[in-house]
């Protein structure tokens, strides 16, 4: 198992920036300690609302598809 959370990214004077969430946050450092950096990424509230926001999307784009 991957030990960093894959939406994480270094940017500029050191920050992390969270890429699973929809501004662009830069996790504190408990959210780093708890999730982010380590293999416990995936219990993280932000990447599970973004992987509940992309099930729903395919989801209803499916949906979608079956009515034509």
């Amino acid at each position: 198992m991957q030990d960093e959370c894959p939406y994480l990214r270094l940017v500029d004077k050191g920050d992390c920036v969270c890429t699973a969430s929809l501004t662009n946050m830069i996790p504190s450092p408990i959210e780093l300690r708890l999730y982010c950096t380590t293999e416990d990424h995936y219990r993280c509230p932000i990447l599970l609302s973004r992987t509940l926001r992309e099930g729903a999307r395919r989801g209803a784009g499916m949906r979608a598809a079956a009515h034509f």
